[in-house]
């Protein structure tokens, strides 16, 4: 679901260079010790996973907030008593109708309305009612499906880093090799 390629490109590249440089420099930092490129490059990545991750999760954020934000409450379907007593028939019923379509479109329940008569009649939606309806509700698993997208990617970026210093960390335990100056030095007779 990928809207951007360049941006879904640079995405990738960051993250590569960020993973290999959480790579190497902890495998570095903990075959030779604490040296300041070693430190340079583990610390700069660190940076990166970590801004890569955090604007993930504000993104995440971002999106429950305003679908919350979007999603208020089941308003009432009954109209309360005495409701639109200063209006004219006609004003009441339209008001009235109003409502229960906007209830109904914005929770999917069917509400009551009061005809020009002054009755109590239920909600029928019209078929323009149920298509409104089912774009707010594809809106609305849009906006859940691109939030959990977010979560998925601040996560990924978590689990890539501490894979990254895992790895570094398992590599550096194997032998470490020779400095250039020794093994010539072992060669000599």
């Amino acid at each position: 679901m990928t809207e951007n390629w360049i941006d879904f490109s640079i995405s990738v590249l960051g993250g590569a260079i960020a993973f290999l440089c959480l790579y190497e420099g902890t495998r570095r930092l903990a075959t030779y010790g604490v040296h300041r490129k070693a430190a340079v490059m583990t610390v700069l990545a660190i940076a990166v996973c970590a801004l890569y991750g955090a604007f993930a999760y504000w993104k995440y954020l971002d999106l429950k907030v305003n679908l919350g934000a979007s999603q208020r409450g089941p308003a009432s379907i009954h109209l309360p008593a005495g409701w639109g007593k200063r209006f004219s028939a006609e004003r009441k019923s339209s008001l009235s109708l109003a409502r229960a379509r906007r209830a109904f479109i914005e929770t999917g329940t069917l509400g009551e309305y009061l005809d020009q008569k002054g009755a109590t009649r239920s909600f029928v939606p019209a078929e323009e009612d149920l298509k409104r309806r089912e774009r707010l509700v594809a809106h609305y698993a849009k906006l859940e499906l691109a939030a959990r997208s977010s979560l998925a990617e601040a996560l990924l970026w978590l689990i890539a880093a501490v894979v990254a210093v895992i790895f570094g960390l398992a590599v550096s335990l194997e032998k470490a090799p020779a400095p250039a100056e020794a093994a010539l030095d072992s060669e000599q007779p």
